[in-house]
């Protein structure tokens, strides 16, 4: 008595742990969906599948309500190829229903299966061959708000990505060739680096103690590479030290502090800097990993979003450099000062100050 009970008040409440499973095989021009949805699900929002109102659906019930249960699938279950990284653009491919079974109520079946399951196994046709598959899912929202769909995506070359797709995540890419990942991660270098406060002041203190520009490019070349290796082995998992995590980010405030002091004990002194520049280059590329790290879980082609990141960080460092730089010729100097340094002395000693200071602040904090 209990289930046809539960079964008039599911299309208004929608029922716990409402969920489904899809498996997407690419072969060739075609993608092979599997989607296995719960029958207290379909009851949700397919009208008279459960025609005599037992509480049970039979198999009949399922073939008499066939069209219905495919068009609903496929209106809610979208299989896209030729999508950017950010998910727009692309073709929805037109799904062809192939086969619809019953699995029949089965009590140690978990998570609301137990009164059912309804899989239908699905093809989707492209013109071309398939080299990238973005999911939409929006299966049972109207019903259930919280329903999640455990989807699979299998390539002939034995690369699987899974996703967990519900309301707050709805999309899921992937490509196997990773590309379009040269422009992505060129960008987030990018603006990364112009959105480090930290590392910009680490910049510009480099600046403060430069003579020329062609010396200043490669210390800060020398701390793209220096960086870029500890990043690689840290984000890659080569190393791992994302449980001293704080102490790098105090580390990395305590090397600001160090060479703007630094500038202030010596502002006439004359030497290169880009030993302290790559030393202090790898411990700020740790910093960086665990952002990147994130990135990276669903991206294929690593080796070429790791170049092109550290390419936008040189890049994004290049171009604020060469700013400063314009900006320090415009401002006035002494004209007694025979000082060949790209800042004036005063620059030199007001921004030291400041970014000492700043320096210190972010330590004490991060320590």
């Amino acid at each position: 008595m209990l289930l046809p009970l539960l079964l008039v008040l599911l299309p208004a409440v929608g029922h716990p742990n409402s969920m489904s499973s899809s498996l997407v095989r690419v072969e060739g021009e075609r993608a092979h969906v599997t989607l296995r949805c719960q029958v207290l699900s379909f009851l949700e929002v397919i009208e008279g599948l459960d025609a005599d109102e037992d509480g049970t659906v039979t198999e009949a019930e399922v073939e008499a309500r066939r069209r219905a249960i495919f068009e609903y699938a496929k209106a809610h279950y979208l299989v896209i190829t030729g999508s950017d990284r950010e998910h727009r653009g692309g073709q929805a491919l037109l799904a062809e229903l192939e086969g619809m079974i019953l699995e029949e109520a089965g009590p140690r079946d978990p998570l609301g299966y137990g009164a059912g399951a309804i899989e239908l196994t699905m093809t989707f046709p492209a013109r071309v061959p398939i080299r990238d598959v973005l999911l939409d899912v929006t299966l049972f929202w109207e019903t259930s708000p919280d329903h999640i769909d455990l989807a699979t995506i299998e390539w002939p070359d034995g690369v699987t990505d899974h996703f967990i797709l519900n309301q707050g995540t709805p999309t899921g890419r992937s490509d196997p060739e990773g590309r379009g990942a040269f422009g992505v991660f060129l960008r987030l270098g990018w603006e990364h680096i112009l959105d480090g406060w930290d590392h910009l002041c680490f910049v510009f203190a480099l600046v403060l103690c430069s003579r020329r520009l062609g010396s200043l490019l490669a210390v800060v070349t020398a701390f793209t590479l220096a960086h870029s290796v500890s990043l690689a082995l840290s984000a890659l998992g080569v190393v791992d030290l994302s449980a001293h995590a704080r102490f790098i980010e105090a580390a990395i405030a305590l090397s600001i502090a160090y060479v703007a002091v630094d500038n202030l004990a010596y502002p006439r002194l004359a030497r290169p800097r880009w030993v302290e520049a790559f030393v202090f280059g790898l411990i700020h590329g740790l910093g960086f990993a665990g952002f990147l790290a994130a990135s990276l879980v669903r991206e294929h082609a690593r080796a070429m979003a790791l170049f092109s990141f550290n390419l936008g960080v040189e890049l994004g460092q290049v171009a604020v450099v060469l700013v400063l730089v314009a900006v320090l010729r415009l401002l006035p100097r002494n004209p007694d000062e025979e000082d060949p340094f790209l800042a004036p002395l005063w620059v030199r000693r007001v921004g030291s100050v400041a970014v000492a200071g700043l320096g210190l602040f972010w330590f004490f904090q991060r320590i």
